[in-house]
């Protein structure tokens, strides 16, 4: 039986793909802040699939915290074969009005917490020749306006997958990333913005969203056992980022022109 920790995995893509990969015969260490929802899904997952799932709760800025996990793991599963760094947060607002608190609040949490995940499970990873799974976002492949401290965290989880992919490469561990557009979730229930109307229109996009928690779980195991690097479940901004790659001007041109229109249609003047 092969071993996964998931963090954050107690609700929304967490869980999505703490259903999957105990529904293909994986063990799931559940690691969440939320202690009792955890508890019942780790549960719940045992019962369904009869595989040692188990919770364990988890800060993911908490570096005694993350030490007491892997010592839990190290003995009751005597190893482990893939960690998943899904826990994150949400932020919104122009650089002058989102407090320098809440940057550092998201920063902290979104990228500070997988470094203090794959830094300490990566001496077990190297072991099993296991596997990294990062979940970042769209938002660290094109930057859109008013979501600096967003943007900056989870394109710093994609140059840390890119480095790690490299880096333990002689030791047989693959490294993926996972860059999702919108979708439905409940990330915007703790999320710090500067800007309701930023919300609002976030609220809208993943409600529009064509593609679910439950896609993007099943995208994320197929896919990084497959050994693929950057994991993009969504088509349209999957080719807004291939226009980034080879065709800069043009998308810079059409971003630019993107911000102007929303400050033009809120009534500011630049």
């Amino acid at each position: 039986m092969k071993h996964i920790l998931i963090t954050g995995a107690a609700s929304g893509l967490g869980l999505a793909m703490a259903k999957k990969y105990a529904s293909e015969g994986w063990a799931v260490c559940i690691a969440d802040i939320q202690d009792e929802e955890g508890q019942e899904i780790a549960s719940e997952l045992k019962q369904l699939h009869g595989n040692d799932c188990f919770f364990q709760h988890l800060d993911i800025t908490n570096e005694e915290q993350w030490q007491s996990l892997v010592s839990v793991i190290a003995e009751r599963w005597l190893g482990l074969d893939a960690l998943i760094n899904n826990a994150g947060v949400a932020s919104g607002g122009a650089i002058e009005s989102l407090s320098l608190k809440d940057f550092q609040w998201t920063v902290d949490i979104n990228l500070m917490g997988a470094v203090k995940g794959c830094f300490f499970c990566v001496p077990l990873l190297k072991e099993s020749k296991g596997t990294i799974i990062n979940v970042a976002s769209m938002a660290g492949l094109i930057h859109m306006a008013r979501m600096s401290a967003y943007n900056v965290s989870k394109a710093g989880i994609v140059a840390l997958s890119e480095t790690l992919s490299i880096e333990l490469a002689p030791f047989d561990i693959n490294v993926s990333v996972v860059c999702p557009a919108s979708f439905p979730s409940n990330l915007l229930k703790t999320i710090r913005s500067s800007s309701d109307t930023g919300v609002s229109v976030a609220k809208k996009m993943m409600a529009r969203s064509p593609v679910s928690a439950d896609d993007i779980a099943s995208s994320v195991y197929v896919d990084s056992r497959k050994g693929k690097h950057i994991i993009i479940p969504h088509f349209r901004e999957g080719i807004l980022w291939r226009i980034k790659r080879y065709l800069p001007g043009v998308y810079f041109m059409f971003m630019k022109n993107l911000v102007h229109k929303i400050i033009r249609r809120e009534g500011r003047h630049i």
